[in-house]
């Protein structure tokens, strides 16, 4: 399902760290087809040293350099890193985001353009590979980038496709 897509995780704590390793143990993908980038070098460094994925301090590079971008923020920093990286951002990337809390509505407002969004609400048991993750697609959304979502997240335990408003 993946077929070799560049897929870049913006922030790499807890949840960034659980589906880079989940990829890559479940074989959904090749550590180079990951791009890691983060706020901390330290955090970079490991990263890389520990799943062999280039990373990046620069977002809009990896943006640029990803077909599906992945936003692992801390939800109280959602809305700068969206507006950060919104130019570099278009319709030809799928775009998640595992913000909690953080609605689709929230994501479209800050990025101001029509993007395929998505909105997953995974739980730390993916750092064990036995999470259970909610998939809600935005309205550019269609079925095939539901299902590239919903192949990453099973890669860190199983995922469902809901409506967004069955989230919280």
């Amino acid at each position: 399902m993946l077929n070799n897509k560049k897929i870049g995780i913006i922030g790499t704590g807890n949840m960034g760290e659980a589906i880079v390793g989940g990829l890559i143990s479940s074989g959904s993908s090749e550590p180079e087809n990951i791009m890691c980038s983060d706020v901390s070098q330290d955090r970079l460094e490991w990263v890389n040293a520990k799943y062999g994925v280039p990373t990046t301090a620069d977002n809009n590079a990896l943006i640029e350099a990803s077909n599906i971008v992945i936003y692992a923020v801390k939800p109280q920093n959602m809305a700068t890193t969206l507006k950060q990286t919104a130019d570099s951002l278009e319709m030809s990337k799928l775009v998640i985001s595992i913000a909690a809390g953080v609605p689709l509505a929230a994501i479209a407002s800050c990025l101001k353009k029509d993007l395929r969004l998505i909105r997953v609400m995974p739980n730390i048991a993916a750092f064990v590979r036995e999470g259970a993750s909610a998939v809600a697609g935005g309205k550019h959304a269609d079925k095939t980038d539901l299902a590239v979502a919903k192949a990453i997240f099973d890669s860190v335990g199983k995922s469902v496709i809901i409506e967004e408003e069955l989230m919280d």
